[in-house]
């Protein structure tokens, strides 16, 4: 018993005084061996990153990287510098400063050494090193607040995601909360008018009511629209609250297009006073011809050789009442070999046309290996406005597609 207690005495001391047991000598009352372990071949952690971001002045103590700014107009931009200082032992590289929406925005990040000094900028934001900040020193991180890319009248929490060197707080979050206030609301948000058949053109109405019952504010007339699109602004009351809405439309005859931007109206502000105030309306067009592939290009894609691959779409015709009738699908050009086309009318009626058409496009299994290209084209009994050619009676789409062993 005695031989044991003196032996583990020996261990005690031996970690005590931080020895290895393989340094313990034999004991010699017995003769027995001293325990011996194998070296340990593992290194101990070696503490890194031993800066620290502190937030200076924050707007609520409790909350440091919380900031509050209340009801703002919405569509302006306002700039605004949270200053942070290193408070640890060691210098701080911010290695990523990135918001988490649109509403925001990290636009400058400028550091300051301790006493003051020549200031330091990184050259570009999202450098590997965004900032390296000194033991005692402060970085100044600019934001940019940005709106229009929040939904109006709405509480809004935006977050700032940085990332440091910091082993002991690598991460940090900045929340900001705004309420972008707008004296009208918008119904839909944004006008669309899409796939709008360049032979009848299109319509969309959009829907303006005051922001909260009893609001004086005042919508007077439309300012500007896109150039090739109309406008008109219709006033109407309903249990004593004005509601407003704006016509918007795309004439007949108008070409193949894209665009977007934004009907401007005139109104007073949210007093109901003046006519100073402006109210913006996005709009999103695409006109297209009056009959169209469900599918810009026939594509493939990556097509394995041994199982094939089969593309559903549909031919439609987008004048409301209009029927067509296809009396041809095919394919063109030599990469088009070996494709099978079927096209089918849905609900046609006695002489065979209808409002919209399925289309089948197939690659075989054990299809030849290689590049599939060429044209898929549908014949029509009628013209078809929109094409580039005018008024023409053939439809032409792009096929392309790879076919790939395994």
């Amino acid at each position: 018993m005695q031989t044991l207690r003196s032996h583990a005495l020996l261990l005690l001391a031996a970690v005590a005084f931080g020895c290895d047991a393989a340094e313990l000598p034999a004991d010699t009352t017995t003769g027995a061996p001293a325990v011996t372990t194998a070296p340990s071949t593992e290194t101990a952690p070696v503490a890194v990153g031993g800066g620290q971001l502190e937030v200076i002045d924050p707007q609520n103590p409790l909350r440091p990287h919380f900031r509050d700014f209340g009801e703002v107009p919405f569509g302006i931009e306002e700039r605004f510098v949270t200053t942070f200082r290193n408070v640890g032992d060691e210098p701080l590289r911010i290695l990523s400063a990135q918001a988490a929406c649109g509403c925001t925005r990290v636009v400058d990040a400028l550091v300051t050494p301790p006493g003051g000094g020549d200031e330091v900028a990184p050259e570009r934001i999202g450098d590997p090193a965004l900032a390296v900040v000194p033991v005692g020193g402060t970085v100044e991180l600019a934001i940019q607040l940005i709106t229009t890319y929040s939904a109006p009248n709405k509480d809004k929490l935006a977050l700032v995601r940085i990332t440091t060197d910091s082993a002991l707080e690598p991460y940090i979050t900045l929340e900001i909360r705004f309420f972008p206030s707008r004296p009208f609301d918008l119904a839909p948000a944004t006008a669309k008018l899409l796939n709008v058949p360049t032979s009848h053109g299109g319509e969309e109405r959009v829907k303006l009511l005051v922001s909260y019952l009893g609001s004086p504010a005042r919508i007077h007339d439309v300012v500007s629209a896109p150039e090739g699109l109309e406008a008109e602004l219709v006033t109407e009351t309903a249990a004593g609250e004005f509601v407003w809405y704006v016509d918007v439309r795309v004439p007949p005859l108008t070409p193949p297009t894209a665009l977007r931007g934004d009907i401007v109206l005139r109104t007073t502000d949210a007093s109901g006073a003046g006519e100073d105030g402006r109210l913006e309306i996005p709009v999103v067009v695409q006109v297209v011809p009056d009959v169209v592939l469900g599918v810009p290009v026939v594509a493939f894609g990556r097509v394995v050789r041994a199982s094939g691959r089969t593309l559903e779409t549909r031919l439609s015709a987008l004048v409301p009442g209009a029927r067509i009738k296809v009396l041809d699908a095919r394919l063109e050009g030599e990469g088009a070999t070996g494709i099978r086309l079927d096209v089918v009318p849905v609900e046609p009626d006695g002489d065979g046309r209808a409002k919209v058409w399925s289309v089948t496009a197939e690659v075989p299994a054990g299809h030849r290996p290689g590049g599939v290209t060429g044209a898929v084209l549908f014949d029509l009994d009628e013209p078809v406005g929109g094409v580039a050619e005018g008024a023409a009676t053939t439809l032409r789409y792009r096929l392309n597609g790879t076919v790939v062993e395994g």
